[in-house]
């Protein structure tokens, strides 16, 4: 174990013989440990040069062993120290790497403003790579009734990275898209998941936004994205974030276009809210100031009228109802 702090394996048995044993000399030493008496001499020079041992007061000649606490302590803490300028250094490099990709990005996109992505598979790498990027708000239009299978699948891994890294989304579908059964599934999931969902009667274009800094639209007209156009200058990206801050104003949630949205008594709203801030049974028992069998009698009834095996259904049909 002390190899770490410098010491080979012979040296390192060499220290432990001279802590269990301090008046051992360097025969009997080499004869316990079965090694030459001139290599546990060498041992020992080498604890001295690290101030684990020191002449001793009486006997100059003698080497005796400083206090493990002192020494082994004073190795460590430098190790430490160099441990702590190896991450500097790594976390200096990953800023540097970090500044180069900036570069690399800005002198490859045409004009430095307009970048083109041709393609089901650059315009999936390039939405990656924004999203990961992403800090604060990513935001969608998406209009047209139905939307392709893959572009909902696409849409809730994206989804799901953004809510868990705590980015904020909001996303737009036209009202007929609750009549398709996916995307009306797609847009209830969003809202259960903690994004903000609304409907519009049309949308004037297909459009994403990451935290106001980069912006995708498609490069030709129509609800479908095959390809599409990067927009980087940041007097279109604002112009685009303003068009949808006026779609988003004149929308409505979209619990007041579902169909079966129904009042729910107020333990029932306390229950759901419980569940979406993922409180254990254990909590929301301490919450409601009851054990926890009856909170666990709550919730079943909870399930039962929402139709739910889960907590993740119970939570989705709750926002499909208009209860988050």
């Amino acid at each position: 174990m002390l190899e770490v702090l410098g010491l080979d394996e012979r040296t390192s048995r060499v220290y432990e013989a001279m802590v269990s044993q301090p008046e051992s000399t360097v025969s009997e030493i080499a004869a316990h440990l079965a090694v030459a008496p001139d290599e546990v001499r060498g041992s020992l020079d080498t604890l001295a040069r690290m101030s684990l041992l020191r002449p001793a007061d009486d006997q100059p000649e003698r080497l005796r062993v400083v206090n493990p606490a002192v020494g082994l302590s004073a190795l460590l803490a430098g190790q430490e120290a160099e441990l702590a300028e190896q991450h500097a250094q790594f976390a200096r490099t990953r800023r540097e790497a970090a500044r180069l990709a900036s570069r690399w990005t800005a002198s490859h996109a045409p004009h430095g403003s307009v970048e083109l992505l041709e393609g089901a598979e650059e315009l999936r790498r390039r939405q990656a790579e924004l999203t990961q990027e992403a800090k604060h708000g990513l935001v969608w239009l998406l209009p047209g009734g139905s939307q392709d299978a893959d572009v909902l699948a696409a849409g809730r891994d994206t989804a799901e990275q953004c809510l868990l890294r705590g980015v904020r989304i909001r996303a737009m579908f036209t009202t007929s898209a609750v009549n398709d059964p996916a995307t009306s599934a797609h847009a209830h999931w969003l809202a259960a998941a903690g994004a903000a969902v609304r409907l519009a009667p049309a949308l004037p274009t297909r459009l994403t936004v990451w935290d106001d800094r980069a912006a995708l639209v498609p490069a030709e007209s129509g609800a479908d994205l095959r390809t599409g156009l990067v927009l980087t200058a940041p007097g279109l990206v604002t112009a685009l974030a303003a068009l949808f801050e006026a779609v988003w104003d004149d929308a409505e949630p979209l619990a007041l276009h579902t169909a079966e949205v129904r009042s729910a008594d107020p333990q029932d709203l306390q229950l759901v809210r419980f569940l979406r801030s993922g409180l254990t049974d254990e909590a929301m028992s301490r919450q409601l100031g009851v054990s926890v069998r009856t909170t666990r009698r709550m919730l079943a009834g909870l399930y039962t009228r929402l139709n739910a095996r889960c907590r993740f259904e119970a939570g989705y049909e709750a926002a499909r109802r208009g209860w988050l």
